[in-house]
């Protein structure tokens, strides 16, 4: 029985951290915070790098396409959403109207939501709804764009879409609309 008391109790001893183990636990987790921190506003970056060259490979692809298919293509933002989506003019009965494709490229997107969206343009073109968007005509040609991609952490990054360019431009800033204007 004293050789079970005397292990018992030099477990006890044992068992809890002392105030130096938990400093140092601490310090650790703090160095480990301060390292890790700084990486998540890269990943924020990447996430909007990321959208701004995706969308403006959509818009080189379907300003190219309206010119291989001889056909007008609209592409549709929705700020409040954080969306755009692509749809082709179709001749109805009541008139030409723009139609959703079914095409993967014509699909609605949805950008990160800590991604904000807004579109400038000299001569906006807009939906039914009012939303503002981008018309690429059968020969390629559109008028001046800008979209504004906002990480909301003050990192703000423009595509510009030129009427004759067909390779919109992606620029780290605020690029003004009206600085593309002749």
């Amino acid at each position: 029985m004293r050789g079970a008391r005397e292990h018992h109790s030099a477990r006890d001893e044992r068992g809890g951290f002392t105030l130096i183990e938990l400093a140092v636990v601490l310090a650790l987790i703090g160095l480990l915070v301060l390292v890790v921190a700084p990486r998540l506003e890269v990943v924020s970056g990447v996430a909007l790098d990321t959208s701004a060259r995706r969308l403006a490979a959509r818009v080189r692809y379907l300003r190219e396409e309206a010119a291989l298919r001889g056909q007008w293509i609209r592409l549709a933002f929705d700020v409040r959403a954080g969306t755009y989506q692509a749809a082709v003019l179709q001749p109805t009965q009541n008139g030409a109207r723009f139609i959703d494709d079914a095409s993967p490229l014509f699909r609605r997107v949805t950008l990160p939501g800590e991604i904000r969206l807004d579109v400038a343009a000299t001569n906006p073109d807009t939906t039914l709804d009012g939303q503002p968007a981008a018309v690429f005509s059968p020969d390629g040609f559109t008028d001046p764009l800008v979209i504004h991609l906002d990480d909301g952490r003050g990192r703000t990054t423009s595509i510009v879409v030129e009427p004759a360019v067909t390779q919109p431009r992606v620029v780290d800033e605020y690029v003004d609309v009206r600085s593309l204007a002749p």
